[in-house]
């Protein structure tokens, strides 16, 4: 009697399926066998091609996160310095102008008021630093000294207002009523072409007709 070929399974999953198969079995299903098998590794292959793939760029994902968030880390770090460092400069500075104001206010004590107003109104007096000098007003508004505003001596200028509407010069007067203090406003600074910029000022009462005061200017260049 003729030998009944072999059966072959349709789908192969192990390498060993192959070695077990018998001699007898027909050639045309092996061929088609084959042809399954090379089809099932060719899937893997690409499975695992795509699965490298992902890896690759879940990888590439995490590494993009993590510079962003350390770039984020050391610019907020500089932001932090650099405000720190401001502060400082700007505590500094309040405290020279304190001391700037005090030695105006020593002088026209010692050399009266007429003289001291003639020095204050010198642009090229020791009272006058680039950006920091002493200027005077009565407190009625009337400007008695000014190094870089001679056109303002002698008027009032109580509502003069500065660029943002705020009342610069009644809230640097009522400050010195108190005996002194500080102010805040925006003043042509004469060290950068006159260009408006944000100044902090400090007044100090002479006595109960007039006040003295100075500024420092906080620019953004």
């Amino acid at each position: 009697m003729p030998v009944e070929p072999y059966y072959v399974p349709e789908v192969w999953r192990r390498p060993e399926d192959f070695q077990a198969v018998a001699f007898h079995t027909r050639l045309d299903e092996v061929k088609e066998m084959i042809q399954m098998r090379q089809k099932y590794f060719r899937k893997v292959k690409l499975n695992l091609i795509n699965m490298n793939n992902c890896k690759a760029l879940i990888i590439v994902i995490l590494l993009l996160t993590a510079t962003v968030l350390l770039m984020q880390s050391a610019l907020a770090r500089e932001e932090s310095i650099g405000s720190a460092n401001e502060s400082l400069t700007t505590s500094s500075n309040k405290t020279e102008l304190i001391s700037f104001v005090e030695s105006a206010l020593a002088y026209a004590r010692v050399v009266g008021k007429d003289r001291a107003l003639e020095e204050f109104s010198n642009n090229t007096s020791s009272f006058v630093s680039k950006d920091l000098y002493i200027y005077a007003y009565d407190f009625n508004g009337t400007c008695l000294a000014h190094p870089f505003k001679p056109d303002w001596i002698g008027k009032n200028k109580l509502d003069v207002t500065d660029s943002n509407g705020v009342p610069s010069l009644r809230n640097t007067l009522n400050a010195a009523k108190e005996g002194k203090g500080f102010t805040y406003f925006i003043f042509p600074n004469p060290a950068h072409d006159n260009r408006d910029e944000f100044k902090i000022a400090y007044a100090m009462k002479v006595d109960d007709n007039w006040f003295l005061g100075s500024g420092i200017y906080i620019s953004c260049s």
